[in-house]
């Protein structure tokens, strides 16, 4: 299921930030990114998927002004099952499509990034 985030969500999206750091470089101790949160959440532009459990397994953060992905991750162990997809998705559902959507992704010598390429 995906749902808006909350600010009940604040100390998850920090663990999944702590989490793919080794890809993306350090931010869950930053202040700004740390601000940067509680705005997308206050502003309901945080997205969470769940997994069958109920527990957060992905999240996405939209910045609409923009038309922009700003941070898409997804757990470790979620991985594989198309929760990435959904959250885009639900990205271009929210997003204005008549024009241009912007987002950053991995370079193609980055294995990891394979999935979030294609």
């Amino acid at each position: 299921m995906i749902r808006l985030l909350s600010l009940a969500d604040y100390d998850a999206w920090i663990e999944l930030a702590r989490e793919v750091e080794p890809l993306f470089g350090p931010m869950a101790d930053s202040p700004d990114f740390q601000e940067g949160i509680k705005h997308c959440i206050l502003s309901h532009d945080a997205y969470g998927i769940e997994n069958e459990e109920k527990e957060l397994a992905g999240i996405i953060a939209l910045d609409r002004a923009n038309n922009e992905i700003l941070w898409l991750a997804v757990t470790s162990e979620q991985r594989g099952k198309r929760y990435g997809e959904k959250l885009v998705q639900k990205a271009l559902e929210e997003l204005g499509t008549g024009r241009d959507i912007h987002v950053q992704t991995f370079t193609g010598d980055i294995s990891e990034g394979r999935a979030a390429r294609a």
